[in-house]
């Protein structure tokens, strides 16, 4: 072996540890820095609010992992969460009444928002695998689709009634800073992680992203388990459309727009490789954690919003600089 091919592992392994730390070690310095630098960033009100804005991030966060481990991508997320948003909100207004009890109008309208994100991963996961259609190309068109949609449902928010209020008072929630929106996320991601690491189903989705062919080969049923996949990220977003209708009491047909970069974003710092095959959703939760504080960083000290896309598309490219896997030659992100 010459001297170049044993330098190889070692600077391999420098790689994989600085990712593996990228994010933990991001999140200490922007700590300290901000807390340095602004009075009270620490203080309990911020945190509660940092840390309990965290949770629809965090569950698309979660969806989006799967996705990208086996190579593909979702960009319809941001609009499905709108879609969901404004679904969940208009089929409260429309027939919350109706049911004489808000919490079981809201326990409705959450299944049926819940039903729309299971049908539009469905049919996602379908047009990639079936049609042979790039996920890229697919799920770019179903989020032009989700974001007229949308607007076609209400091209204003919609405020909840205040006797519909109780349906949605469980987002304030905190158990001092912690709330209760983010520990559901906590708990969703790591039922995720349990899915993807310790199943038959999980294994196929490392399978899928490491090698497709071969897992072909070895008899896994790619094409369901990637249906499957979107399915569930499907459920994931629509579910983040709900706490965010929870959040604010009201809907935005494009409440979910700014959340694409976001979502990418806290997967690629959390060392999810877009090339599939390589990451974990403990991982996420960290990237989550460094793109909220990186957020709520930037509006603590006024930063324009045009300019909070320029840091985190930066953070995004220098993340993906990070974890690709350059000992492979031609992967592609499918």
């Amino acid at each position: 072996m010459t001297a170049k091919n044993k330098a190889l592992p070692g600077k391999n392994e420098l790689l994989d540890n600085i990712m593996k730390y990228f994010s933990f070690s991001a999140i200490i310095i922007l700590l300290l820095a901000l807390s340095l630098t602004q009075d009270n960033f620490l203080g309990e009100m911020n945190l509660k609010n940092l840390l309990r804005d965290t949770a629809p991030l965090m569950i698309m966060a979660a969806g989006m992992t799967m996705v990208l481990l086996f190579g593909s991508i979702d960009l319809s997320m941001g609009a499905v969460c709108s879609m969901s948003n404004v679904t969940y909100v208009h089929f409260m207004l429309a027939y919350g009444e109706s049911f004489g009890n808000p919490v079981l109008a809201g326990a409705v309208a959450l299944l049926v928002s819940l039903l729309f994100g299971l049908g539009s991963g469905l049919a996602l996961g379908f047009i990639h695998v079936k049609l042979k259609v790039p996920s890229f190309i697919a799920s770019l068109g179903f989020m032009s689709v989700w974001q007229s949609a949308a607007l076609l449902v209400t091209q204003g928010p919609e405020s909840l009634s205040k006797s519909l209020w109780p349906a949605v008072t469980w987002y304030k929630v905190s158990f001092h800073v912690l709330g209760l929106p983010l520990v559901l996320a906590i708990v969703l991601i790591l039922l995720v992680y349990v899915l993807t690491r310790f199943t038959a189903f999980g294994k196929a989705v490392f399978a899928t992203g490491g090698n497709e062919r071969a897992a072909r080969i070895a008899g896994i049923h790619v094409d369901r388990t990637k249906i499957l996949v979107f399915a569930l990220n499907g459920v994931l977003a629509a579910l983040a459309g709900v706490f965010l209708a929870a959040k604010l009491s009201s809907s935005a047909p494009t409440i979910g727009d700014p959340f694409t970069l976001k979502i990418v974003a806290a997967c690629a710092l959390g060392g999810t490789s877009l090339a599939g095959g390589k990451g974990s959703e403990l991982g996420t939760i960290l990237g989550v954690f460094t793109v909220a504080i990186i957020e709520n960083g930037m509006n603590f000290i006024g930063v324009d919003a045009y300019w909070q896309n320029v840091v985190f598309g930066i953070f995004v490219l220098a993340a993906i600089a990070l974890t690709a896997d350059r000992r492979t030659r031609g992967q592609i992100i499918k």
